[in-house]
């Protein structure tokens, strides 16, 4: 049997990282789940807990969230990254991947069975890698 999947979810907004957990929770039963509302707190958990998946947003206090992902490929070089934004436009999509994502998804046109498939998929990819 395979191992729990860590999981970090880097939104500034503690309501919907509150709401991802839950979803998360609901459809998957071997993961521990972290949350960071900003790029220094998200940087310390993957130092200390490096993330098989990170789901986060583009718009973060700071910094943005396009640019932290090769911080996130540079630090956890097998985490899957899942951007989840409501800037759905073909260039931030095309950033996100250029710099490594492997899922991008509007949080405002994004149906709930596309996200319950993204989640899915990214942690059983982890589970075989």
């Amino acid at each position: 049997m395979s191992s729990r999947q860590k999981i970090l979810i880097l939104d500034p907004s503690p309501i919907f990282r509150n709401t991802l957990k839950e979803v998360i929770q609901t459809t998957q039963t071997r993961v521990e789940i972290d949350e960071a509302g900003d790029t220094e707190q998200a940087e310390k958990i993957l130092c200390q807990r490096p993330a098989d998946v990170v789901f986060l947003d583009i718009a973060l206090p700071a910094t943005n969230g396009i640019s932290f992902i090769g911080r996130i490929k540079r630090l956890v070089p097998r985490a899957c990254v899942v951007v989840l934004s409501s800037h759905d436009s073909a260039e931030y999509k095309e950033a996100s991947i250029q710099k490594g994502a492997d899922y991008f998804l509007s949080k405002d046109r994004s149906g709930g069975l596309r996200l319950l498939d993204v989640i899915d998929e990214a942690i059983r990819k982890r589970e075989i890698a």
